[in-house]
């Protein structure tokens, strides 16, 4: 093992500084535009490993991330500019993998999914702004398992045209043994 050379590359106002240890880069490095750093990754013999952290131009932190062996691996969070968190999702070697959520710009919950290898798996759900289900459906191997069911921003169920079940409609159908409600 050759002793660790500090390297800093440029490309007009672009470039990135690190360390190489073999000719590979190892340890923290930083790559940065117009004289402001924008990602703080850190490498193991030339594969990103570890924990990364991209920035937007004013320096607030834009993504936490981790990598193994060069791959997404564990938790990844994305934040809006001004700091709310927009996305926290996992990964298990490069492929989405446990729960997913998706946030409004005022923090709650927008969508909240499940993956196994990088395709849905379980239960999908996404909602509307006032936090009331919007839409429902479960995954088996990133393929729908049964029919979704789709909700009004009351609560209320909607039928295949997108329309709000009534209420009355709604009662009977959830009946032990009814027949469909009467139109």
């Amino acid at each position: 093992m050759n002793k660790p050379q500090d390297v800093s590359v440029a490309r007009g106002e672009s470039g990135v500084e690190g360390t190489l240890v073999d000719g590979a880069l190892h340890g923290l490095t930083r790559i940065y535009a117009d004289g402001v750093v924008l990602a703080i990754l850190r490498y193991v013999h030339g594969r990103l490993g570890g924990p990364a952290t991209l920035l937007y131009p004013d320096g607030t932190p834009s993504a936490q991330l981790n990598y193994a062996d060069d791959k997404l691996d564990g938790k990844a969070v994305y934040y809006a500019q001004d700091g709310t968190v927009q996305r926290e999702a996992h990964y298990v070697r490069g492929a989405l993998s446990g729960d997913n959520k998706t946030y409004l710009p005022d923090g709650s919950l927008l969508e909240h999914a499940r993956y196994r290898q990088g395709k849905l798996h379980g239960l999908f759900e996404r909602f509307h702004g006032n936090g009331q289900l919007a839409e429902r459906q479960l995954y088996g191997a990133g393929k729908p398992v049964e029919p979704g069911e789709r909700y009004a921003q009351d609560g209320r169920p909607l039928d295949a045209d997108g329309k709000p079940l009534s209420r009355w409609r709604r009662w009977w159908r959830m009946l032990p043994g009814t027949a469909p409600a009467p139109q």
